[in-house]
């Protein structure tokens, strides 16, 4: 486990997330961004508490020491599942989050973690769901499929994380057209574009509520 850098000491809105990523970091990036952005004009309404990757190379330990957030590194071992979803825990109970944001995480969320933070785990998937989610659809797969089924939209789901991927409650959807001649990559750019504002701004919603979900 890696820790970088160690708590900011700034007096923090109440409301705080844990996100957590596997490669690029663009959406938790651009979380940093504009939390920065609205603290400076004193309108922040929660704040990132740490970083968790399973990544030793993920861009994200970067991104964590440029806005100077706690980062932590839990590598994934096939052959102890048990035993990283027990690491994973400790972490998140250690910060006592207000809500817990995967963004680009490519594990598959634990037993041990989803029964211990009920109804505070969430995660953004490129598709009107319940349709093309569940294992094996990800990333230009799912636009691929999209495309394939000749649908003639699209979007993003905000959905509650459960034991099965995809699966959990739908909190929040954006629909989002598909164009006749575009290809699956330039319709996961466009899904992309909209995905990082879409779920910052539901994250925000839901942290403004009394009762998070």
């Amino acid at each position: 486990m890696k820790h970088l850098p160690e708590k900011p000491s700034q007096k923090s809105p109440k409301k705080s997330i844990v996100a957590l990523g596997s490669g690029q970091g663009s959406t938790i990036e651009f979380f940093c961004q504009q939390i920065q952005q609205q603290t400076q004009k004193g309108a922040s309404s929660f704040f990132i508490k740490a970083i968790v990757t399973d990544n030793p190379k993920s861009r994200l330990l970067k991104i964590a020491q440029k806005f100077k957030i706690p980062c932590h590194v839990l590598p994934y071992d096939k052959d102890k599942p048990h035993s990283w979803d027990e690491s994973l825990y400790d972490v998140l109970n250690s910060y006592d989050p207000s809500l817990i944001v995967l963004a680009g995480f490519l594990k598959k969320i634990g037993s041990k973690v989803i029964k211990s933070f009920p109804d505070k785990i969430i995660n953004s998937h490129p598709s009107l769901l319940p349709d093309f989610g569940g294992a094996g659809f990800y990333g230009l797969k799912v636009h691929q499929a999209v495309l394939k089924a000749g649908r003639k939209q699209t979007g993003i789901s905000i959905h509650l994380v459960s034991s099965e991927y995809d699966k959990g409650r739908i909190l929040n959807q954006l629909v989002i057209p598909v164009k006749e001649t575009e290809s699956p990559e330039e319709l996961e750019k466009r899904v992309k574009e909209k995905e990082k504002l879409f779920y910052f701004e539901t994250i925000t919603k839901l942290l403004s509520k009394s009762q998070i979900i």
